[in-house]
């Protein structure tokens, strides 16, 4: 089994790989591998109208999830958590918290105005 094509990097930090494999029948598959260390192999079996596709874990830390969510968590990981996303300086929370304390300042004396014409307009009816 010769490597077809140079390693492809996988996860953040790039140090597990994908190398592509060839064996002597000709069947096509992916070696998840970290440094030298084999981890998992991806390849795929004939089913009855499409092809099935086999993980096989090479070793204990290789987690095979089987359920429907996994693609949507892995493409949402990182808008979801935030990760390697810029922070907000703190100048920005500053102006920020500023801005909400006067929007609601005005809120309040808008309210007391308001009620207080309500007021006067009931007091002068009677």
């Amino acid at each position: 089994m010769d490597p077809e094509l140079p390693p492809l990097p996988i996860g953040r930090a790039g140090r597990v790989e994908a190398a592509s494999l060839t064996n002597a029948a000709g069947n096509h598959a992916l070696l998840v591998r970290q440094g030298a260390a084999p981890r998992a192999l991806v390849t795929s079996e004939q089913g009855d109208d499409r092809e099935r596709v086999v993980v096989v874990p090479l070793d204990d830390d290789v987690e095979l999830r089987v359920d429907g969510d996994a693609l949507a968590v892995w493409l949402a990981e990182g808008s979801v958590t935030g990760a390697g996303g810029a922070r907000v300086p703190g100048w920005a929370n500053a102006i920020g918290y500023v801005l909400i304390l006067l929007v609601v300042v005005f809120v309040i004396l808008g309210g007391a105005t308001f009620f207080g014409w309500i007021f006067d307009l009931a007091g002068a009816a009677r």
